[in-house]
């Protein structure tokens, strides 16, 4: 049995959360909410429309759906909550559907072990796999000959060295957004491309005060494939060490994740977020529409731009991916694995992991030694169709430090064909 001491506990856990910290409405609906139920009120649509709403004795249900609109939207994010925490919670708090007093129900599940993969994310990745398979496309996994052995590696020694923070993996999801029906109900989701953050959708609708009418947040979100291909090629290199890693996805992820974490970003330019106010460390900017990323040299008046662009049109495709590591605010390492499509991501993860990708950087640039932190940006040419890659070449690197000055590679030095 819960006390009611306890019951408070977890619905503070749950206001303070990144899911509802910056929902403020949300987060007095759900306070509202438990405080009618914890005092043996059973809280009804009308009730909670006239006292927490302030509508009027005109209000009709049938009409107006103010009510099951929040409250479909809260079970949301309470599921989201639940879906992103990185703690066990014995007892979680849910609002049944249908009706409006708050339950705390029995999780009845082991907690996950440190460093695994929550059950819901291997089901998706797993998903994902399958789908690419289905559509006769290769994904090749990682070989024993291709993951880097060595917890030395400079491109992940802040990662896997002893005692070094554990690492938070974020993956980029995308923002969507539903329709509003004129009787305020939602209807289709909606992805609009220039549009990819909240604070994307709130200068829309500054520009133009009519889009809120047409068109509303959602918390729906979607991992593209690349999700899946990329866990699998950087796992590896974090379970050689015992610092641990999570996962969380990149439209949860707050500045105070850096105060314990290290991160490696897997994703899109599109699904940054937050993340995008860190670029200037790496000496990136880009833009969504038309795609495009420039590249600062280290002395910071030199800038390479890059565009992908459909080559062939249809399917096959140009991207690039990028590589990117660099301190962080609070004493952290960030790391960026970039693209534009899926098939940039996936070689961003590739290059990340791939001994003889470290080689050529190697054997063109002075090593580091342990002292000289290997922070840098790497940009790769990729071409192919959706997630298989043909042929890849380095076209830029730069490390961002006094002592090497950025050069470009030549493409036909670097080139592989699959």
């Amino acid at each position: 049995m819960i006390s009611d001491s306890e019951k408070k506990e977890i619905l503070t856990e749950i206001l303070e959360s990144p899911e509802f910290k910056e929902s403020k409405r949300f987060q007095e609906l759900l306070g509202y909410l438990f405080e009618e139920t914890i005092a043996g009120q059973v809280p009804k649509e009308i009730t909670i429309a006239m006292q927490f709403f302030g509508k009027d004795s005109s209000f009709d249900p049938k009409e107006d759906p103010t009510v099951r609109v929040y409250l479909n939207n809260l079970r949301k994010k309470l599921e989201h909550f639940y879906f992103t925490t990185q703690t066990y919670h014995p007892y979680k708090l849910t609002i049944p559907k249908g009706h409006y007093q708050v339950e705390f129900v029995a999780a009845g599940e082991k907690p996950s072990l440190p460093g695994r993969i929550p059950l819901s994310l291997v089901a998706a990745s797993a998903i994902f796999v399958l789908i690419a398979f289905a559509a006769g496309y290769l994904i090749r996994g990682p070989g024993s000959d291709d993951i880097l052995q060595e917890t030395a590696s400079p491109i992940w020694q802040e990662f896997v060295a002893p005692h070094s923070r554990p690492t938070l993996i974020l993956l980029g999801d995308f923002f969507f957004l539903y329709e509003r029906h004129r009787d305020g109900t939602p209807g289709n989701f909606v992805r609009d491309m220039k549009i990819n953050t909240p604070d994307d959708y709130r200068q829309a609708i500054k520009q133009d005060p009519s889009f809120a009418r047409r068109y509303v947040q959602s918390d729906f979100t979607y991992l593209r494939p690349s999700a899946s291909w990329g866990l699998n090629q950087i796992l590896p290199i974090l379970q050689q060490s015992g610092n641990g890693y999570s996962l969380k996805l990149a439209s949860q992820f707050t500045v105070d994740d850096l105060k314990s974490n290290n991160v490696v970003f897997l994703g899109s330019f599109k699904t940054l977020y937050s993340l995008h106010t860190f670029l200037h460390v790496f000496g990136l900017d880009y833009t969504i529409a038309p795609g495009s990323f420039r590249v600062r040299g280290e002395s910071g008046d030199s800038v390479k731009s890059f565009s992908p662009t459909d080559l062939k049109g249809g399917s096959y495709e140009k991207d690039f991916a990028v590589v990117a590591k660099a301190r962080g605010p609070e004493g952290s390492t960030i790391m960026l694995l970039l693209g534009f499509a899926d098939s940039g991501v996936i070689e961003a993860s590739r290059a990340a992991t791939d001994a003889k990708m470290l080689e050529t950087i190697r054997t063109r640039y002075k090593s580091p030694s342990s002292s000289d932190p290997f922070f840098f940006t790497l940009v790769v040419e990729t071409e192919g169709v959706n997630q298989a890659i043909f042929e890849s070449h380095v076209r830029h690197f730069v490390r961002h430090t006094s002592t090497t000055q950025p050069a470009n590679e030549d493409p036909s030095d670097t080139s592989r064909s699959r």
